[in-house]
């Protein structure tokens, strides 16, 4: 599974920062300060795996992205366009794994963060992961 957590964060990582599971917690400086978050980043989840048959996995893979424009909604709505376009009917082969990743239905949500000048958008898509050995 790291494989496709790696071919995930290796498409989108250009566009924005990318972690997986979550933000990193803690993070301090060469000082030892605590160094705040830095928006806007992303999280890469695989809450669900399904077996599909023998042969394959399919996962549900969901996005979340976090910026803290407060009510200015134009870079997260720009930074949830340009990773669709990334990551929707992506095909990966090599020779180990084929991955197919499509969009969920629905595929975008906006939900309501309860702190202040945050927002959050989730992608949600299925990646059906083929393993060759």
């Amino acid at each position: 599974m790291m494989d496709v957590y790696t071919l995930i964060n290796n498409l989108i990582e250009g566009t924005i920062n990318t972690f997986v599971g979550h933000y990193p917690t803690n993070q301090t400086d060469e000082n030892g300060q605590e160094v705040p978050k830095v928006y806007p980043y992303a999280e890469i989840n695989f809450p669900n795996i399904l077996p599909n048959n023998t042969y394959s996995d399919k996962n549900l893979l969901t996005i979340d992205i976090w910026d803290n424009k407060d009510t200015d909604i134009r870079e997260i709505e720009a930074l949830s366009v340009a990773i669709h376009k990334i990551i929707n009917r992506t095909q990966y082969n090599d020779v180990d794994m084929n991955v197919s990743i499509n969009r969920d239905v629905p595929y975008k949500l906006d939900i309501t963060d309860p702190g202040p000048y945050l927002q959050r958008r989730q992608l949600r898509y299925l990646a059906t992961v083929y393993y060759k050995n």
